[in-house]
């Protein structure tokens, strides 16, 4: 059979014997939404979750960074703020902040392409604070004792909206809804007291902190604390959008923010979550091209999904670009260091935990249980130092290394394979 993985902007085509694939796993056919559908849907629920007295607001919206480019803020975001003003609210009452959690702040002439052209030229655009103290408010703590400090100027608005993607996630469960308030604007020290409840005192990994998984999910539950203290005297809209197994939006919501995320997450599983009946061999995998392989650090979500189609020791070829590198200088640095000593930097993150290290523990994790090849713009000494095997030839690959049955995941982002019979 014929196969095509994205990578960057390009794409690999390849053939492998059709005895050798169990199923190519790409989700339920459900189709996209047209822009025009998607625009409507947005335009119509802005109007009816406003508050009477809109046009007197304050308004914050809040935005995802170009980690969430598949959500098309620069096509759906100018919606909102056009529909707002429709609404008779003045320009000047609109801002608009960058939830970049504990990203690098992103450069004002490139705020367009988030949130397009119009928005750009009319509205006041904000990094989120993180660690600028100066623009932070102190809320109180959650009850999982998490120092809450929140965006100033989110603080100061009556209306927040909330524009984002709903999709799995390592630690959050679910992305969306309630995580642009936590991490998203939070101060970098609220994000990383969060983040730490996904490691256990003993270093290893929280067992119910994992994707698709709210219940008992202490980063979760921590979130959803912190956004009702955060919306306590506020009101809020939830603009959500899903993406299919292919990448393409199938979904938009709009209206009160808890029901709407959680109607996206019921929607995402329904559509991404793909039952096998059993593990393969290998999986043939892309993090699914240039919208979500721009960084590996990004684009790593992809190989967290693929390992559960995956027999222990297995082997996974994993494409990404990587167009900018590995993205993050301490999840490259950790990678490097302990990349054959997981339990070291599990038990150091108990004590000082962030983020990127932790991201980096968890694939330092899998590489130790999977054999996995990675195929990207990285040299083939830039990727051997990360811990991955390199290859530059799909074909020898294939013939080589491969043998068993196995799974093709052109999309892995999107997909979650679940064994049904476990």
């Amino acid at each position: 059979m014929k196969v095509k993985l994205e990578k960057g902007s390009e794409a690999i085509n390849f053939s492998i014997p059709d005895n050798m694939i169990i199923d190519t796993l790409t989700g339920k056919d459900i189709p996209a939404l047209s822009h025009e559908q998607i625009k409507n849907e947005i335009a119509e629920g802005i109007k009816k979750s406003a508050p009477l007295n809109i046009k007197n607001r304050k308004i914050v919206i809040i935005v995802p960074d170009n980690t969430r480019l598949w959500a098309r803020g620069d096509i759906f975001v100018p919606v909102i703020v056009k529909t707002l003003q429709n609404s008779g609210v003045d320009a000047s009452r609109i801002q608009i902040i960058i939830a970049l959690g504990t990203h690098a702040e992103f450069d004002s002439e490139n705020f367009a392409s988030l949130v397009g052209d119009y928005c750009a030229n009319k509205i006041k655009i904000l990094n989120s604070a993180n660690k600028n103290y100066d623009r932070l408010v102190y809320l109180g703590k959650t009850e999982k004792k998490t120092k809450l400090y929140i965006t100033k100027e989110a603080c100061e608005a009556d209306h927040i909206i909330i524009f984002g993607g709903v999709l799995h996630h390592l630690i959050a469960g679910f992305g969306g809804g309630r995580k642009y308030l936590l991490p998203g604007i939070a101060g970098y020290d609220s994000i990383q007291q969060n983040h730490s409840l996904a490691i256990l005192k003993n270093g290893m990994p929280h067992p119910m902190v994992k994707q698709a998984q709210l219940l008992n999910n202490p980063v979760s539950e921590d979130m959803e604390d912190a956004a009702s203290m955060f919306l306590k005297n506020k009101t809020c809209s939830c603009v959500a959008v899903a993406a299919n197994g292919e990448g393409d939006i199938f979904y938009a919501g709009v209206g009160q923010l808890n029901e709407t995320f959680n109607k996206g997450c019921d929607k995402l599983n329904n559509a991404c979550c793909e039952k096998i009946s059993q593990k393969g061999a290998f999986a043939l995998i892309s993090a699914g091209g240039h919208r979500t392989d721009a960084q590996l650090y990004q684009a790593t979500k992809a190989l967290f999904n693929a390992v559960n189609a995956v027999k222990e020791k297995g082997k996974i070829l994993f494409v990404a670009g990587a167009e900018e590198g590995v993205g993050n200088k301490t999840f490259e640095q950790v990678l490097k260091e302990y990349k054959n000593n997981p339990e070291k930097i599990g038990t150091k993150l108990v004590k000082q935990f962030d983020m990127p290290s932790y991201i980096a523990f968890r694939v330092i994790d899998v590489l130790n249980r999977f054999d996995v090849t990675l195929i990207s713009n990285l040299s083939k000494q830039e990727t051997l130092k990360l811990g991955f095997k390199y290859s530059d030839d799909v074909d020898r690959y294939i013939n080589k290394s491969l043998s068993g049955k196995g799974y093709i995941i052109p999309f892995a982002e999107n997909i979650l394979p679940v064994v049904d019979n476990l």
